[in-house]
């Protein structure tokens, strides 16, 4: 049973979120920093550089990155997050790096989407704390450096954000930037699994299932797993299998083993499709079947 941890994947659930909280309260801005950020941003990429309002700037930024009001343009996006995010604006800033990771209207770079990840992050925009938190887990654009990484999931766990929990929860389990203390794990994970995190929802599993940081549980094991493999979680689909099949937390009932086995198969789980091919072998919770068997185990023996 292992530890999940987010992997640095732009999730288009943070831009819908940008997107949605401009069309409810607008385009408000912090006042602008340092010229650090004008002397470091790439020159404007797309004519010559005319800067107005930040605000305005930004809006207009969104409308092209939408395609609302304006034809959908992401170079033109990028050049007016850009002329906004050098005058301070943080929700510029932060669209301006995401376009950066993912090469939309700019040319892909990390370093730069770092960069302006950090500008936002450090007026206390919690999806950029978030990034900064995976970049520097990862190495990716800085130094790999696991006690910048804690440090930015901290101010980013600390506005609510459950992918930043989870991240901080996993570090605490591995004393990574931290010292190794589970009940700060078993918190943090708690917190994010009850904000529907599938992967904070099979670690707090696991904890229950191992009793570390909690106290030994395979209801509750059972029950953070369910909740979890509900959102295709496939190790936790696995582990919710493996516990019907036990009949740890829940009556053992082979039928809906495999059930959860051949959920978690489905999508290339390696221990579910070996436990899949026992089931076939051994007319478990299915008739035995030889070739399925084989065709199962020769998947999981071939990943």
């Amino acid at each position: 049973m292992e530890i999940t941890v987010r992997h640095r994947v732009l999730a288009s659930s943070n831009i819908a979120l940008i997107c949605a909280l401009f069309a409810l309260a607008g385009c408000a801005t912090h006042a602008a920093g340092p010229d650090t950020a004008a002397q470091l941003s790439e020159p404007p990429m797309v004519g010559p550089s005319t800067p107005g309002d930040a605000n305005a700037e930004n809006s207009l930024g969104m409308a092209f990155y939408q395609g609302i009001g304006v034809p959908h343009d992401y170079p033109k996006a990028a050049a007016k997050f850009n002329e906004s995010a050098v005058q301070g604006n943080e929700n510029a800033q932060y669209m301006l790096a995401t376009m950066y990771v993912s090469g939309k209207g700019v040319a892909p770079n990390d370093s730069y989407a770092d960069y302006w990840f950090e500008q936002a992050g450090n007026q206390g925009n919690v999806l950029a704390q978030n990034d900064l938190g995976d970049a520097y887990t990862f190495g990716r654009g800085v130094p790999q450096s696991d006690a910048e990484a804690t440090s930015w999931y901290a101010k980013a766990a600390a506005q609510g954000n459950a992918d930043a929990q989870n991240s901080l929860g996993y570090d605490y389990d591995a004393g990574k930037g931290v010292p190794q203390d589970y009940a700060k794990a078993a918190d943090l994970f708690k917190e994010s699994a009850e904000q529907g995190n599938p992967k904070a929802q099979h670690n707090l599993g696991n904890y229950y299932a191992r009793g570390v940081g909690v106290p030994q549980s395979y209801t509750q094991a059972v029950y953070w797993w369910q909740q979890s493999a509900n959102q295709g979680n496939t190790d936790a689909q696995d582990n919710l299998g493996n516990a019907y099949h036990l009949g740890q937390g829940v009556p053992q009932d082979d039928t809906k083993a495999v059930y959860w086995w051949l959920e978690a198969a489905n999508q290339g789980s390696v221990p579910a499709q070996y436990s899949l091919g026992n089931a076939y072998s051994l007319g478990q919770g299915v008739p035995a079947d030889a070739k399925t068997a084989a065709y199962w185990l020769l998947l999981a023996a071939n990943p």
